[in-house]
């Protein structure tokens, strides 16, 4: 059974086509990926499916009784709320269900009413059918899976880091019975054995899902069908990441050939109308072949982006120590961590790891002077200028050009736009809001101005966040080869680290 069915897709995004006459059907339990790379339209065509945007042709065929879930990591929540409370929101039509019968057991104490026992008695056979006894298990069990921590229960969302209320929400989605979910980049948040905990739980889950990762390994755990969004169409692929990657490729060759094909057709065509159009004998022949070519359907070439590259300026400070920590505490009310002592050198290439929550950007914060230490001190050495890549960052409703601007008063426009292009951010894309962008085009706006920082500091706090494998490939480039100091952050099992010379594990420091 379908679910979904769209046809005779066509969008355009800022005046950049996305989908050309496309076709996707999503039936009853499948496990879809949706991948392509940033700006390709995978987040617009989510929003399609959620009836958040209305596509500019086509049909969106919805069945009737199917309720879709939507995993929106930008979506407003009620800050006061705790994370118990935002949890059991996924089942409140239950809870609502319960405090009905009670009510009505209430109501009985003082004066019995058969009619009223027949709907209590029908209310609480719904609860148990629903597993309404084992509500707090199932929470439990994702609050433990996804790493979010039976600590976090009583604190309001509010007050939680952008990667904890990311992680909370997908718990959420997860918990709320859908039969249909939209998951835009699940894993990002999560650590390597919350990835692993997350791909058992969704390999065994027995409702249908369409997930938007640039995670291939974890496509490949999960998922049995891809659609992909390439050549302004949405190809169909049966099979994991590993057969899409062969099917496709044979797709592009097979299509590069008809192509060639049908070039030599038009050439000989063309060739033919030129000599026999101007003789009596041949004319009506020549005329026959330019109609012949004017109905044509020319087939466009491949339509591939060009990989990106990127790359960080790089000014050398007075000093060998670029950073140094002495009896370093971190943490806001109460100290993650205590006693951290390091130093980090010059040109030295570090990672730190470690769970969510433990403290990774806390110490990032700390080391830039966002927030103070709790005790101890981090300190940069003589002449260290640093660039700092934020994990989150709020976006105003300016386009990369003005963003660009706005953060270095010295370029012109042209150098905007330059720069932007060299970091794949496509020229429509350029002139349209940055709000409105996809997180993996945010990211590239966000690198194209932070490589125009000279530093001899490279801070960089879940850079691989949201960003395309092309993009990945580029950023680990332009990290290897830049000469000065990098401090880097990432739970993407598909980014190399091998170029660390330092790792720091603040897990074998808590």
């Amino acid at each position: 059974m379908s679910l979904v069915y769209m046809h005779g897709l066509t969008h355009a995004n800022g005046g950049k086509k996305l989908y050309e006459n496309s076709e996707l059907r999503l039936n009853k339990d499948e496990h879809i990926a949706l991948i392509g790379p940033n700006g390709a339209g995978k987040t617009t065509l989510l929003n399609i499916i959620a009836q958040k945007i209305v596509p500019d042709h086509g049909e969106v065929e919805i069945h009737p009784k199917t309720k879709i879930g939507y995993l929106d990591q930008h979506q407003d929540v009620n800050g006061e709320q705790t994370v118990e409370e935002y949890l059991k929101l996924s089942f409140q039509e239950l809870y609502d269900l319960e405090k009905k019968m009670h009510d009505i057991y209430a109501k009985m104490a003082e004066e019995y009413d058969e009619d009223e026992l027949v709907k209590a008695l029908k209310y609480q056979d719904i609860l148990n059918v629903n597993d309404f006894e084992t509500i707090d298990k199932k929470i439990g069990n994702l609050v433990t899976g996804l790493g979010i921590g039976n600590d976090k229960l009583a604190m309001p969302m509010g007050s939680l880091s952008g990667g904890q209320r990311g992680k909370v929400m997908l718990a959420k989605l997860l918990l709320s019975g859908n039969d249909f979910l939209l998951l835009d980049e699940p894993t990002n948040f999560l650590d390597i054995e919350q990835v692993e905990w997350l791909a058992k739980f969704l390999q065994n889950f027995d409702k249908a899902f369409l997930m938007v990762s640039h995670d291939n390994e974890f496509i490949n755990k999960t998922c049995k069908i891809i659609y992909a969004i390439e050549n302004l169409h949405l190809t169909r692929y049966v099979g994991n990441y590993e057969k899409y990657l062969e099917e496709s490729a044979m797709l592009k060759l097979q299509h590069e050939k008809a192509v060639a094909s049908q070039q030599q057709q038009v050439d000989k065509l063309k060739t033919y109308i030129a000599k026999n159009s101007a003789r009596a004998s041949t004319a009506k022949s020549a005329q026959s072949r330019q109609k012949q070519l004017e109905k044509m359907d020319l087939l466009k070439d491949w339509n591939e982006d060009a990989k990106p590259h990127f790359n960080f300026t790089y000014k050398r400070p007075s000093t060998s120590v670029v950073v140094k920590a002495k009896d370093l505490a971190i943490g806001y009310d109460h100290a993650l961590l205590s006693e951290l002592n390091f130093e980090i050198r010059e040109g030295e290439k570090c990672i730190i790891s470690g769970r969510n929550g433990i403290g990774k950007t806390t110490l990032l914060k700390t080391m830039c002077t966002e927030i103070d230490a709790f005790s101890g001190t981090i300190e940069l050495g003589h002449n260290v200028s640093y660039a700092y890549f934020h994990q989150i960052e709020e976006m105003e409703p300016i386009t990369p050009i003005q963003y660009l601007l706005n953060h270095h008063d010295k370029i012109t426009e042209a150098d905007a736009k330059a720069k932007l292009a060299q970091f794949g951010v496509r020229k429509q894309l350029m002139f349209q809001a940055m709000n409105t962008l996809s997180g993996g085009e945010q990211s590239k706006v966000r690198l194209s101005s932070l490589s125009l920082e000279p530093c001899s500091l490279l801070v960089l706090d879940e850079p691989t966040n949201h960003i395309d494998v092309k993009a990945k490939d580029a950023l680990l480039e332009a990290i290897q080869a830049f000469k000065g100091t990098v401090l880097l952050t990432t739970h993407d099992i598909n980014f190399s680290t091998k170029w660390a010379d330092k790792i720091i594990n603040f897990d074998d420091l808590a």
